[in-house]
């Protein structure tokens, strides 16, 4: 005896139309009280199984009640970076932080942050140092070169004849004008041996 059996869908990820939506997680405050809350928009044409099981997974990974309320997904408190993460790791994705935080937010830091967040954090915080260390790196090689400190010891040199020539139309005794004169022809000299 052959059985057939309805097929259900029992995806447990995102179907792939739902892959290319465009999704946007946002930290709100909601109502008169002012409470905190994650809105996941984007997710309207998920099925309603579908939507109560990837809430069911984010109530989960965030540790959080929530709710289904007009195709937006709502979860209580501020989990907007743990659950982009979750969501691009469920398959979703163009997923973004919305409400201006833009591409180059920072993951923030909780005292019950989940361990994801905190090594996203910690490898962001290595990137920006190791990034630090070789602009310095690079602007200290960049100042020691030939041209750098000829620029360098023009700008002083120039300066020096800007002070000499300001003393000399001030007026000083002749004595003192050989000397500056003097030193102002060396100089010269010295500014034309850069060129």
């Amino acid at each position: 005896m052959l059985r057939t059996f309805a097929s259900k869908n029992t995806q447990n990820g995102p179907t792939s139309s739902a892959k290319d939506q465009k999704i946007r997680v946002e930290a709100t405050k909601k109502g008169k009280g002012g409470k905190i809350v994650t809105l996941i928009k984007g997710l309207e044409s998920l099925p309603n199984e579908g939507a109560k099981s990837l809430l069911k997974k984010l109530k989960a990974s965030s540790g959080v009640g929530g709710k289904i309320n007009n195709g937006v997904l709502e979860l209580q408190g501020d989990h907007a970076d743990n659950l982009v993460l979750v969501l691009n790791k469920l398959g979703f994705m163009d997923v973004k932080k919305a409400g201006g935080s833009g591409k180059n937010a920072k993951p923030t830091l909780k005292w019950n942050s989940p361990k994801h967040i905190r090594e996203e954090a910690e490898k962001i915080k290595e990137e920006e140092q190791a990034k630090k260390i070789a602009e310095k790196a690079a602007k200290r090689a960049a100042s020691k070169t030939p041209e750098a400190i000829a620029k360098v010891k023009r700008t002083q040199l120039e300066k020096s004849r800007g002070a000499i020539e300001e003393q000399l139309t001030n007026g000083v005794s002749s004595e003192q004008e050989e000397k500056l004169r003097a030193k102002l022809e060396r100089i010269n000299q010295q500014l034309n041996d850069l060129d």
